[in-house]
């Protein structure tokens, strides 16, 4: 069971805690973690790739594939979908926002429950992690 794991991420933020979560889940699990950035941003690229050497360095058997995206935000959900047809679980982080700001902008992680058969697991961003992979 999640023997392939996608997390979507986006290493412009603080990620940690959602980076540190997928390392947790994917060397119990002795599953392959295929970490998505959808964007061109070189320093979020450098971030994207100490994250996958930290993880790949402590064992895990880690990938990334990032794409320049020039769709809409609204887009995004549907083409994680697309990607996650070949894996077991997503695992998300999720930014909370007021209700007036939900009510205006979309919500990820609400889109892409509704797009997927398999699990999501959503990592808010509430959390606290200092380092990474302590």
């Amino acid at each position: 069971m999640f023997q392939k794991i996608l997390v979507p991420i986006n290493p412009i933020e603080d990620q940690d805690l959602l980076v540190k979560t997928a390392y947790n889940l994917g060397i119990e699990r002795d599953s392959e973690v295929k970490f998505v950035y959808f964007g061109d941003d070189p320093k979020a690229i450098s971030q994207l790739e100490f994250y996958i050497e930290k993880c790949t360095q402590k064992g895990l058997n880690a990938s990334y594939y990032f794409e320049k995206f020039v769709g809409t935000k609204e887009e995004i959900p549907e083409k994680i979908a697309k990607i996650s047809e070949e894996y077991d679980l997503v695992i998300m982080g999720h930014l909370k926002y007021d209700k007036i700001y939900r009510f205006v902008h979309q919500s990820t992680a609400s889109d892409l429950i509704n797009l997927v058969t398999i699990p999501v697991m959503i990592i808010p961003d509430s959390g606290e992690c200092h380092l990474i992979l302590d």
